[in-house]
């Protein structure tokens, strides 16, 4: 049997993370959501609607390793396009999938109003 999935990625793979501003790093399988890797942190990061991308709490920029995680899907364009201070590099930590790259994002802590 072999030690891959059918994506490429290797079966229990772990991917390192890193969290800005804190600056800590984990290490998570991949697969994982990029917000387990977060919580994983400790960091605080908010996630109202239970990862189904519809409050945008979670929003993230990826400073390296974008290609690392997986593609943007509609719904989530959708709600980051509603969002202000969103750029090229913004992600919802609860969308993105961790592939086997190294990744490191940086929390966006913003007032909505």
């Amino acid at each position: 049997m072999s030690g891959y999935l059918r994506t490429g990625i290797r079966r229990n793979a772990k991917v390192c993370v890193t969290v800005l501003p804190s600056g800590k790093t984990v290490r998570i399988s991949s697969g994982s959501r990029l917000l387990d890797a977060v919580l994983l942190t400790g960091d605080a990061i908010v996630h109202k609607c239970g990862g189904h991308a519809r409050c945008g709490e979670c929003h993230v920029l990826v400073r390296s390793g974008g290609r690392g995680l997986s593609k943007i899907r509609p719904d989530e364009r959708e709600k980051l396009e509603n969002i202000r201070g969103t750029e090229t590099l913004s992600r919802l930590s609860c969308q993105a999938v961790l592939g086997s790259r190294e990744i490191t994002i940086e929390l966006i802590t913003q007032n909505r109003g």
